[in-house]
């Protein structure tokens, strides 16, 4: 049977010993940076698809509005639920 209270008390020790060595590591002074290929499709690129698409999405979607899917939110679905 699993101990909690043993799970626990090596999960602190773990984590004060992974303090600890951060402690000594010191302060890093250097500024990192990231850098990353663009991954965002270009607006201008048009895509083919059937001329039923767009309708046959908002069919399938539970809510939309001015030609946009709105999506659900946890505030929304509990708003929802206490109905």
């Amino acid at each position: 049977m699993i101990d909690k209270n043993k799970i626990t008390q090596q999960a602190k020790k773990i984590m004060d010993s992974f303090m600890l060595a951060l402690d000594k590591a010191g302060k890093v002074d250097a500024e990192f940076e990231v850098k990353r290929n663009p991954n965002i499709r270009d607006e201008k690129v048009t895509l083919h698809t059937n001329d039923d698409f767009q309708e046959r999405m908002f069919k399938n979607a539970p809510k939309t509005k001015d030609g946009y899917i709105c999506a659900e939110t946890l505030e929304s679905r509990r708003r929802v639920q206490q109905k």
